[in-house]
């Protein structure tokens, strides 16, 4: 019950993250990105054992997407600061864990190669979507582009530290989507799931087939997408009271998040002392 407990959680954080900036970097923090993927790749192969470990995440991102999409718009645009300071500190709370299985099979220096590739395109995008501002709103969307932009935008949730959702916005089309999610309106939620489940399905093998060859190479080019993410939760206070308060809210986010990466830990040597007591 403690673990079906934990990935719902985990699968809730992850849907809030997918409203913002992208659930790549939060399913890599939470130390579930690789499994995610090797299942999205491969979803028929060992189908039980995997629906047995997905379902309670798929459960929490469904969930949480659909109740928090008119809410995490609310609160980036009254509360913007604060927002981002949660999200900050979920990150943070993670780093740790995300080096100890980046480290799991060993370290290199070359892996760092890869770290700073991966910070100077982070960099690139960052900065070229703060420059971007946002559309006329679309009243229409065709089914075509409806797919085109499921596709969008599952590149900056699969991929870690790297979000699309600037473009919706640029292109004015962001507002008429959730809008549809929020109201069930199947004709914006079939299309766009096909592209978005379609893209993922492409990329989660390719990340999938870069882990199984050049794990460590792949996972510090991860941490380097990860950690220039946080480049784009730091926000801007108004007062120094505001700084303070957003602060506090980091450090309470930073140790939530720490000790979910934690109770997952303790789940998963528990099952791994369960396993070889069974063998004994």
């Amino acid at each position: 019950m403690k673990e079906i407990i934990t990935k719902f959680i985990k699968g809730m954080i992850i849907g809030v993250a997918a409203l913002t900036a992208g659930a790549g970097t939060f399913a890599i923090v939470l130390g579930i990105y690789d499994r995610c993927m090797e299942i999205i790749a491969n979803p028929f192969k060992n189908f039980k054992e995997n629906l047995k470990y997905i379902w309670p995440i798929l459960l929490g991102i469904l969930l949480s997407a659909a109740c928090c999409a008119n809410l995490v718009g609310y609160l980036l645009n009254e509360y913007n600061a604060f927002t981002r300071c949660a999200f900050l500190g979920i990150i943070i709370g993670g780093i740790p864990t995300l080096f100890a299985v980046a480290n799991k099979k060993g370290f290199k220096k070359k892996y760092l190669i890869s770290t700073l590739i991966a910070l100077i395109i982070t960099i690139i995008c960052t900065v070229i979507a703060n420059n971007t501002k946002a559309g006329t709103e679309v009243t229409y969307l065709s089914k075509i582009e409806l797919i085109l932009y499921g596709a969008i935008y599952a590149w900056g949730a699969v991929m870690p530290g790297m979000t699309t959702i600037h473009i919706l916005i640029y292109l004015g089309v962001l507002s008429p989507i959730l809008k549809g999610f929020t109201t069930l309106n199947l004709a914006i939620i079939i299309p766009f799931g096909i592209g978005y489940i379609a893209l993922a399905l492409t990329t989660a093998g390719m990340i999938t087939y870069l882990f199984k060859k050049f794990y460590g190479m792949t996972y510090y080019a991860i941490i380097g997408f990860s950690i220039t993410s946080l480049v784009m939760f730091v926000p801007e206070f108004k007062s120094i009271g505001q700084g303070i308060i957003g602060v506090i809210i980091i450090l309470i986010s930073t140790l939530f998040m720490y000790g979910i990466t934690r109770l997952d830990k303790k789940i998963e040597e528990t099952k791994e002392e369960g396993a070889l007591t069974n063998e004994k």
